[in-house]
């Protein structure tokens, strides 16, 4: 248990996006913690500071990285993404 916290399961937060392990709060430098995947460094890890459970929350979320576009009816010049984003057919890429 040297290196690292493990964050007691009264505290709510999501598990890692890639494998489902619950995360750990390791020490960086003195007074920077990260809050990471206790299983690989390559998953997704907090930047460097106070301990963010929000930033960890925000990326481990299933539709945090995922877009989904709605393609558009063809009586239409705009369509709708899940996101809310509004874009015009010509500005679509």
């Amino acid at each position: 248990m040297r290196g690292f916290i493990t964050i007691p399961s009264s505290v709510s937060c999501a598990s890692c996006i890639y494998c489902g392990a619950r995360p750990i709060i390791s020490m960086v430098e003195i007074g920077e913690y990260i809050v990471k995947c206790p299983n690989s460094d390559s998953h997704y890890q907090t930047e460097p500071g106070l301990i963010d459970m929000d930033d960890w929350n925000l990326h481990n979320t299933v539709l945090a990285n995922r877009q989904v576009d709605i393609a558009p009816c063809p009586t239409t010049d705009h369509f709708f993404s899940l996101n809310g984003t509004i874009m015009t057919l010509e500005n679509i890429d």
